[in-house]
């Protein structure tokens, strides 16, 4: 074990995944505090129309940007020159306003259509998910662009202004013992435009955006890329939050804030791998040699494996989690976070894998592998959500976390084969 821990900390790429997981961890605690004092003030049931409402910006967040943030990574990572990153940040923010835009149109045509299927109580949820969490997708392009300069403390520094903003609004909304859904959801989802009162400071200088220019050769790059990153993006969206939804419409508000409650306290280890995939995508894109690929798929077995003794570790603490944190109310879905936990888990075990497909320029990855989760959960949550219960929502994601490992793990393994073999480099 020694000797493992001592080869990933000795590379560079360990570092930057640690500078990055332990400072958004750190900026997530701050997000976690003020979700668990948001779900005791407002109750199970109350805490499941705000958790619809997260839904919602979640997935028009995915819409809004339509694979946007893998040709960040990909094409402004992997190019030195300073003029070709600044032609990705500007087509990439261009491109967010215009899909903005749209969103917008669409939320305010349809969002009392959509308040009546999910049955909600507080209808100007769904209006204000569409309008406000916009904010959400700028955040985003702000995040992706100082990762993808490698700016790793500034992006976990954006990180920690956004939650502490929820943080002090949570403690604000205790203070005046303030349980008004559509209030407290508004300045939730309104926090990410609070880093972007800093972009100037925490970008370099260079970096000022030309939304006219046209750079016709990277923006053949970047719809080229788009038109499958978008699609999985798009559907990975769907596939982690739909589930909200359906049990939000064929079971009740009080059943979707146990999903919801327990779904936060999994997104706690869910940010281990969205962070570890911020630093691995970038870097991985660089890999162009057998050498740097067979060190570095050795390196991605050991993360996997050592993601299955985290989940582990966690179970004896399971109950303990949700008292500790959500509150005692929450306590009948105990079971639920064990499975969620496990999804969580596996998505860290798939992400190292998943980084591959950067390097081997293979965009389809990202459609099919979105299009057969998405079709898993839809066909789960669909058929067995309405006789089992919230149960067969859980069962749902562990089973697409889990056909998503092993499909990630087999294709990208024979695509390594297929171009460099797996025998040994010769010296």
């Amino acid at each position: 074990m020694r000797l493992i821990l001592k080869k990933l900390t000795s590379s560079e790429g360990v570092r930057q995944s640690g500078i990055t997981i332990i400072g958004n961890s750190l900026a997530t605690g701050l997000s976690a505090i003020a979700l668990i004092l948001i779900s005791r003030i407002l109750g199970p049931e109350k805490f499941g129309e705000f958790s619809v409402g997260f839904a919602i910006v979640m997935i028009i967040t995915r819409f809004n940007d339509a694979g946007l943030s893998s040709t960040i990574f990909k094409f402004a990572a992997e190019d030195n020159d300073k003029k070709a990153k600044l032609a990705v940040f500007s087509l990439t923010m261009k491109y967010r306003l215009m899909l903005s835009l749209i969103i917008a149109i669409v939320g305010v045509t349809t969002s009392s259509y959509l308040s009546r299927l999910l049955h909600l109580e507080n209808s100007s949820l769904v209006l204000i998910a569409f309008i406000f969490g916009l904010s959400t997708a700028y955040y985003e392009q702000l995040l992706t662009s100082l990762q993808a300069l490698h700016k790793f403390t500034q992006a976990v520094i954006v990180n920690a202004l956004q939650a502490g903003f929820k943080l002090v609004s949570a403690v604000f909304f205790l203070l005046l013992n303030l349980s008004s859904v559509p209030i407290i959801f508004s300045l939730y989802v309104l926090a990410p435009l609070f880093p972007l009162f800093f972009s100037k400071k925490l970008l370099p200088d260079w970096v000022k955006l030309n939304l006219k220019q046209r750079y016709p050769k990277q923006k053949k790059l970047i719809i080229g890329m788009a038109k499958h990153s978008g699609i999985a993006f798009i559907l990975a969206g769907l596939i982690e939050h739909i589930d909200i939804l359906f049990v939000q419409h064929y079971l009740n508000s009080y059943e979707t804030g146990l999903l919801g409650g327990t779904t936060r306290i999994s997104m706690m280890f869910a940010l281990i791998a969205y962070s570890l995939g911020n630093v691995l995508f970038p870097r991985v894109a660089r890999y162009k040699t057998k050498e740097h690929l067979s060190k570095y798929i050795k390196k991605a077995g050991l993360i996997s494996t050592m993601s299955l003794f985290g989940f582990l570790s966690f179970l004896p603490f399971s109950k303990f989690s949700i008292w500790l944190t959500i509150g005692p109310e929450y306590m009948p879905g105990s079971f639920v976070l064990n499975i969620l936990v496990a999804a969580s888990f596996l998505a860290i075990a798939s992400i190292p894998f998943v980084a591959l497909f950067y390097s081997y320029d293979s965009a389809w990855y990202f459609s099919i592998s979105g299009v057969l989760q998405l079709a898993i959960v839809l066909i789960g949550n669909f058929i067995f959500v309405p006789i089992y219960g919230l149960k067969a929502a859980a069962w749902t994601r562990l089973i697409t976390r889990f056909s998503l490992f092993l499909f990630t793990l087999i294709t990208g393994l024979i695509l390594y084969k297929q171009k460099y073999g797996f025998q040994k480099e010769t010296t």
